[in-house]
């Protein structure tokens, strides 16, 4: 029972801090705009993607792509992400987010996302950001 209880408490602690709907969920959101935000929101538990916001648990992904990876200002990566010399496209983000730690030994992203459809719109997301 208390375990449950502990469950239910940090998904709402989860839910309280997590991403605002990039696509305003007014009128305007489609039903394939509702499916990428639905594919980040585990995502945004421990990153925002707001320019205007700094970084959570884990970096602000605003911009990401096209980005090297571990050069956010302002956020203190692993010296493993540092060092990776990948810049993040469709291609390396689909790999990192398949196996993290495969594709960056030592890093302190500790999720993986098996499923890739789910990847795929967890890109799709990330691309379409507003400045």
């Amino acid at each position: 029972m208390w375990r449950c209880m502990l469950l239910l408490g940090m998904a709402a602690v989860l839910c309280a801090c997590g991403q605002r709907d990039v696509f305003n969920h007014a009128a305007d959101a489609t039903p394939h705009q509702r499916e990428l935000e639905r594919a980040f929101a585990v995502c945004a538990g421990c990153h925002d993607t707001r320019a205007d916001l700094g970084h959570r648990f884990g970096p602000n992904l605003h911009g990401v792509i096209g980005r090297r990876a571990g050069s956010a200002p302002g956020y203190s990566y692993s010296d493993a992400m540092k060092n990776s010399g990948i810049v993040w496209d469709a291609q390396t983000l689909d790999a990192f987010l398949a196996s993290p730690q495969k594709q960056v030994p030592g890093t302190r992203m500790p999720n993986a996302t098996s499923d890739p459809q789910r990847r795929r719109a967890v890109i799709e997301y990330l691309s379409v950001q507003p400045e």
